[in-house]
């Protein structure tokens, strides 16, 4: 029987680089990758009847109710994970009942916890660009392309998502700090939570987090 391979969640507020760091860890590690919002989003793009039902909460800048996020992440964890294959899994949960709904499918096995401060993460996020043709990221302080405002891959010119106006972003973070505190409680009491400055350079970030796997 082959050992269980880490179940990580990625924690941290918009801007710290969880999405990065999260993707640097799957690959190193050899497991999934799982975005909560990029999976919502295409779920939404397919049209069906589901993502209609999402778009119709989140164009309003709604949030989806526990047992409609929890319904469609596991299905996801699932599909992903599969025998004994671990995840990485970002923006999911982000409350108690969905941690509930988490661990209703596997138990996390590392909780990593990716902290800014609101100013910073204010800062980052209004530098945020996004190809509109493949969904790619770049932040034009920490990560920018390497011609001006356009993708690296296709060329195509860079947009301002919506949600990365310093409002909006306010916003976000008001919710980010309501539904994670409780979150970060639960964690610690399991003794799996690891806490990561995410103010150093990408690399200097991805050795602290590294490191959490190496003990």
């Amino acid at each position: 029987m082959k050992a269980q391979k880490p179940v990580i969640i990625i924690l941290g507020p918009q801007g710290s680089g969880k999405g990065t760091q999260g993707k640097k860890l799957a690959k190193k590690l050899d497991i999934p990758y799982l975005e909560a919002g990029k999976l919502l989003r295409e779920e939404i793009a397919s049209g069906s009847e589901k993502g209609k039902y999402f778009s119709s909460i989140i164009d309003k800048g709604g949030h989806l109710e526990d047992k409609d996020i929890n319904a469609f992440m596991k299905d996801k964890i699932k599909e992903s994970m599969g025998g004994s294959q671990g995840a990485v899994v970002d923006g999911f949960p982000r409350s108690h009942g969905q941690a509930d709904g988490f661990e209703e499918v596997v138990l996390p096995t590392h909780v990593i916890l990716i902290e800014i401060p609101d100013k910073e993460s204010i800062r980052r996020l209004s530098a945020r660009r996004q190809c509109p043709k493949d969904g790619k990221i770049y932040n034009m302080i920490t990560n920018p392309p390497k011609h001006n405002e356009t993708c690296d891959d296709c060329n195509e010119k860079l947009i301002q998502r919506v949600d990365d106006t310093q409002e909006a972003i306010q916003k976000r973070l008001k919710w980010y700090h309501k539904d994670t505190k409780p979150l970060i409680e639960r964690y610690e009491k399991q003794d799996i939570l690891h806490r990561i400055d995410g103010m150093p350079n990408i690399s200097e970030v991805e050795k602290s987090v590294w490191e959490v796997f190496q003990k």
